[in-house]
């Protein structure tokens, strides 16, 4: 049998998915997630938008109202539309809901896919949450099949300075694999990574390990 053989990196995947979440309590009977507009994900825009909502007394929303908007206006319609379709149960309608109203927040934040297998036993993906919530956009390096057949493994620590839209604008090796064609394969790669832009003018350190497994 063929040994199978394994790549992790501790990073991140190629974005291929979206998290809107919405801040509904438990007293919804249906609150359904909003889908992310294509058009926000190809420009990488994110944001949370809050609503106050009337309701009726069957829990029906009657009306929702924009009282803070997430900067962009196809994420704010997308986020009211949704929840016009929401109901509550009838039991948890307050009377101020059928006046006042009340408040949920719906944020929309482009997500990074966690992990991944590919042929010939080769898989990738995060081994901690928080670098992966890390990044938007992130690529995996290649693992050449001449470097597996030399045995070239380690693990690479790389330093991403991060610019203001939340692309890397500088990359260097803080940390060598004792390879250099490893070291070399994540820092290119790292090059056209996108973090999410709070963390622009930060240094994040990104180690990616190359390891070989059989069983």
């Amino acid at each position: 049998m063929r040994s199978p053989i394994l790549f992790c990196i501790l990073a991140v995947l190629i974005l291929f998915g979206s998290n809107p979440q919405a801040a509904a309590s438990g007293d919804w009977l249906s609150a359904p997630k909003p889908n992310f507009p294509a058009s926000a994900l190809q420009k990488g825009l994110e944001g949370s938008v809050t609503l106050r909502l009337v309701l009726s007394k069957d829990g029906s929303v009657t009306s929702a109202r924009i009282s803070k908007t997430s900067g962009d206006p196809v994420l704010d319609a997308t986020a009211r539309d949704t929840v016009l379709k929401w109901k509550m149960k009838s039991s948890a309608v307050r009377p101020l809901d059928l006046t006042k109203g009340r408040q949920e927040i719906i944020e929309f934040r482009q997500e990074a896919m966690r992990s991944a297998t590919y042929p010939l036993g080769v898989a990738a993906g995060f081994t901690g949450e928080q670098r992966w919530k890390q990044w938007v956009h992130a690529p995996f390096p290649y693992y050449p099949m001449d470097a597996r057949r030399l045995h070239h493994t380690g693990m690479v620590m790389v330093s991403a300075t991060i610019g203001r839209d939340g692309r890397v604008i500088d990359v260097r090796v803080v940390k060598s694999s004792g390879h250099n064609d490893l070291d070399e394969l994540a820092e290119n790669a790292i090059r056209h990574w996108q973090a999410h832009k709070e963390y622009a003018g930060h240094h994040l350190e990104v180690p990616v390990n190359f390891t070989i497994g059989g069983r």
